[in-house]
């Protein structure tokens, strides 16, 4: 092989081609060793975060529903209250009439 062949299968399409593999196998490693566990951290870290939300907001709307229960019997206590007044006011009226 003269030189001039040497030179052209070193810089020919061969080369480009292998030039290309090996580019495309680096970028494969890189991709599979940096990128994907960064993203495998990153979803990991949003699903646990979602999963904390969701129990905080569970604990929350159980302490609002007992305290909308608390409220609706108090409520409940206030307005039979109010008619006994409400009856012992018309009886006494009834009274004051005769």
């Amino acid at each position: 092989m003269d030189d001039a062949s040497l030179v052209s299968l070193l810089t020919g399409p061969f080369s480009s081609l292998l030039l290309l593999a090996g580019m495309g196998i680096g970028a494969v490693r890189f991709f599979s060793g940096t990128v994907v566990p960064a993203v495998s951290r990153w979803v990991d870290l949003h699903l646990t975060q979602n999963a904390t939300m969701i129990a905080e907001h569970r604990a929350d709307r159980e302490a609002w529903l007992t305290q909308v229960k608390e409220c609706a019997e108090q409520g409940n206590r206030i307005e039979k209250k109010i008619g006994g007044l409400y009856a012992r006011l018309d009886s006494l009226q009834g009274r004051s009439l005769q």
